[in-house]
């Protein structure tokens, strides 16, 4: 694919998709002075508002328009098109641009731009790092993949965007941002890119198409060096999940998982920085570091009984590093179960297994049952099997002695909700319909 052009003037610009992306998307090319501004959005999602103010734009609802796109000297894609959709890989074989919201953004701003990616902790690793940064005096944004669209932003000298990038935004990426990076790299997103590997290259690009660092583990530098996408050493700035100190004090960074997603934000921050970030510096933006709504967020607390909401969590993995940040002494009643996608979810049946946490295992639709399945056949009396997200939170509330219900999914919430969020305020309302 070529690199997108640095001025919209005089084209024809498409977009594909055109929900809140789409239409900062067709703000930016009408700015830009596009000549015309074809948005197809293929779902034809009713209602909707056509967006005031933009010159030059025309909106076509319904996938019998896609053919519009070819048209085009330019199609900006929205990152819920899959890589393999038969009009995708088209416009990719007929040579016309295809960009992004985020590779936008990144051809014009992404020396000054940390991009965040992985397959977990990517938004409070971005959360956290924008935190950081601000507190030791950095003048940061966060943006991307995690809220306000990166076309949105026009940041001013001297400000520090710290983009969280998806799978699918760094697909298109032709341009890496000045610091990049990779959390971890689990299997995910497979309905998407076709295969595991497929979606960890598309990770790679984060940093493959000219940052100047890499911060990362050793473990996902193993995965690229398998790949042949392995960045030259003296660009990786290591973090060792085996060698970290964790900070002092109570705070949700101090979890075990989010030790390693707060050392990679540190690393992270001295690049910008150009020293290490002290221990008093990272002790204090951890203990005033205040979390992401849907990621090991407590929402109520009836009686004995803590509710947690951990809705963002859509692999086996994640749940497994739920479980692991639970008080050791406490029974969790932990509801799983969203949308299929075909998921390996082999370690965390191990997990389960292993005894290290007490759990009573809820399994619901539309997946529950695939997941944990050898933690049920071997212990059938912790196990329940429920039909809807309401029964499950009717069953953990029946459980006896349960310290923690913990709604942690390991699946996306598509197949029964419009999205994680409507998923967590379904939870939040069955919670409250007990009293």
């Amino acid at each position: 694919m070529s690199a997108v052009p640095s001025d919209l003037a005089g084209l024809t610009v498409g977009i594909w998709g055109f929900g809140r992306e789409g239409v900062s998307l067709a703000r930016t090319a009408a700015a830009e002075g596009a000549a015309r501004i074809e948005a197809v959005d293929d779902m034809g999602r009713r209602p909707y508002e056509e967006p005031e103010g933009i010159a030059n734009l025309r909106v076509f609802r319904g996938s019998e328009h896609l053919a519009r796109l070819s048209a085009c000297d330019v199609v900006f894609v929205s990152p819920g098109v899959p890589w393999h959709q038969p009009v995708f890989e088209e416009l990719r074989r007929s040579g016309i641009r295809i960009s992004s919201a985020a590779d936008w953004f990144m051809s014009r701003h992404g020396a000054t731009t940390i991009g965040v990616t992985g397959t977990k902790g990517k938004s409070t690793t971005a959360s956290f790092l924008g935190h950081l940064l601000r507190r030791v005096g950095i003048d940061a944004v966060v943006a991307g993949n995690i809220g306000t669209p990166l076309s949105d932003l026009s940041p001013a000298d001297g400000v520090v965007v710290v983009a969280e990038v998806s799978s699918q935004q760094a697909a298109l990426l032709t341009t890496s941002p000045g610091v990049a990076v990779i959390t971890n790299l689990y299997e995910d997103h497979l309905d998407w890119h076709g295969d595991k590997d497929s979606y960890y290259l598309a990770k790679a690009n984060v940093f493959r198409n000219g940052a100047r660092a890499l911060v990362t583990t050793p473990e996902v530098v193993t995965v690229l060096e398998r790949l042949g996408v392995a960045p030259i050493e003296s660009d990786v700035r290591l973090v060792d999940p085996g060698h970290l100190r964790r900070a002092e004090g109570v705070s949700v960074m101090t979890y075990e998982h989010n030790v390693v997603n707060g050392a990679l934000a540190a690393v992270a921050a001295a690049e910008v920085l150009g020293r290490p970030v002290t221990v008093a510096e990272f002790d204090g933006a951890v203990n005033t570091y205040q979390g992401l709504p849907h990621r090991l967020q407590t929402i109520r607390t009836t009686g004995r009984i803590r509710w947690i909401d951990d809705t963002l969590s859509t692999t086996g993995e994640s749940v497994t590093a739920a479980l692991r940040a639970m008080d050791p002494q406490e029974h969790v009643a932990l509801i799983v179960g969203g949308m299929d996608r075909q998921l390996n979810y082999d370690n965390l049946d191990d997990y389960l297994r292993s005894g290290e946490r007490r759990v009573s295992l809820i399994q619901s639709p539309t997946n529950g049952a695939a997941i944990g399945s050898g933690f049920a056949r071997e212990h059938p009396s912790q196990t329940f099997l429920a039909d809807s997200l309401e029964e499950a939170v009717r069953t953990a509330s029946s459980l006896t002695d349960v310290d923690v219900v913990l709604l942690s999914p390991g699946a996306a919430s598509y197949d029964l909700f419009t999205n994680y969020e409507a998923k967590a305020a379904a939870y939040r309302g069955f919670i409250d319909a007990l009293n």
